[in-house]
């Protein structure tokens, strides 16, 4: 007979390929459309009959608009290969990124420590935010600094993953199952609707 934690499921992102599509032919549109654009309007604005200064002024926008999309454009294509997150896997062990290449990176459950300071959660979401995102925070200890620091979960891909809350929730679960000495806030709790013991 199976134990527990040999039944815990090990869940991995749903990529869309429709949306992933999408936004890059978006980007694509605007990166090329932006600079184009610009270099148009300066164009109509120079064989326009308005006040020089205003001309001027439209060229030398135009120029500078154009010289950072080319300055962005050899920045990124000089910009050393990283490695791809193409796939994100939570499991028994915590949640994984993968490459093509392999593991990329991963957050194991044994790593995730109590609040440093002895404070109320371990696990919770940082109100302090003004975005609409709000972050699922855990501590780590940093072998660099060798201190216990703050993180916040993210999900990573190059792609829209379609499942991105489910990965949270089965990571909390994780949290819960297989380090309960651990305290997660009950907002937490809340928000992914998991079933307090």
């Amino acid at each position: 007979m199976e134990s527990d934690k040999d039944q815990f499921p090990a869940i991995e992102s749903k990529i869309s390929k429709g949306w992933t599509l999408a936004f890059k032919t978006v980007f694509s549109i605007f990166a090329v459309l932006t600079p184009l654009m610009t270099i148009i309007m300066a164009w109509l604005t120079v064989d326009s009959k308005i006040k020089i200064e205003l001309k001027i002024l439209m060229v030398l926008l135009a120029i500078l608009v154009t010289a950072l999309f080319v300055w962005l454009l050899i920045v990124k294509i000089k910009e050393k290969p990283s490695a791809k997150i193409i796939r994100t896997m939570v499991d028994r062990a915590g949640i994984h990124y993968y490459s093509n290449q392999g593991l990329v990176k991963s957050v194991q459950y044994s790593q995730l420590m109590p609040h440093p300071e002895n404070g109320k959660y371990d696990v919770f979401i940082n109100l302090d935010q003004t975005d609409t995102n709000m972050d699922l925070c855990y501590y780590v200890s940093d072998e660099e600094s060798d201190k216990v620091m703050i993180k916040a979960l993210s999900i990573e891909a190059q792609s829209v993953i379609t499942n991105g809350n489910s990965l949270r929730k089965h990571f909390i679960k994780g949290i819960a199952f297989f380090r309960p000495d651990l305290k997660i806030s009950p907002g937490v709790l809340d928000l992914y609707k998991i079933k307090r013991d």
